[in-house]
């Protein structure tokens, strides 16, 4: 899966450091660079303020807390993210976040790979 997101930084929100971890490696893997993990919503937030992204990776509920202040930070930001959740039913979702990529946990790899190809614009290498 090497270089597949050369260079691209992308935003990991996890408040489980096994998967946050998890999901940082994998950027590693595909040539990313990660930003993070953020494991609550203000180191979140600040991350976003602070950083140039390319994407990001939102886990909905964050230490009970959820993460619609990040999301719409990024949106400010014109930055795409897509929602890594156990919590993926659209009636969940409150509605300016219901039409995002939302992929269900556990994860695969390809699926968040594949969908933040599709954010950046990068070709399947």
């Amino acid at each position: 899966m090497k270089n597949k997101l050369p260079g691209k930084r992308i935003l990991i929100v996890e408040d489980n450091p096994i998967l946050a971890y998890d999901i940082s490696d994998l950027m590693d893997e595909v040539g990313a660079e990660p930003v993070g993990p953020a494991l609550d919503v203000g180191t979140g937030m600040q991350l976003v303020r602070e950083n140039h992204l390319d994407a990001a990776l939102l886990d909905v509920d964050i230490g009970g807390e959820y993460v619609w202040p990040i999301a719409e930070e990024l949106e400010r930001h014109s930055v795409p993210y897509a929602f890594v959740s156990a919590q993926c039913r659209t009636d969940l979702l409150p509605e300016p976040f219901k039409g995002r990529r939302c992929i269900e946990k556990p994860a695969a790899h390809e699926e968040i790979v594949e969908a933040l190809i599709a954010f950046t614009g990068e070709p399947n290498a």
